[in-house]
């Protein structure tokens, strides 16, 4: 069942499956290295804050919007 990012809890380890989103968005998050496929582990996380998550040997802080438009499993 695909989620999206920002409902994720911390530690856990999930692989996108799409970026739900206009297409400058989208390309935005794929540069960024947001491509399905792609193990993602979340590193931080609140209800109200930015997102961490560890992706491509890298960690990336996203705010909790962008973090809705991908969708993970």
């Amino acid at each position: 069942m695909n989620r999206p990012l920002s409902s994720i809890k911390k530690g856990s380890v999930v692989y996108i499956q799409n970026i739900e989103s206009c297409s400058q968005c989208k390309h935005h998050l794929e540069e960024m290295g947001f491509i399905p496929g792609t193990p993602v582990e979340v590193c931080r996380c609140c209800n109200k804050g930015p997102l961490v998550v560890a992706i491509r040997g890298g960690k990336i802080m996203l705010g909790q919007e962008m973090a809705r438009h991908i969708m993970v499993k």
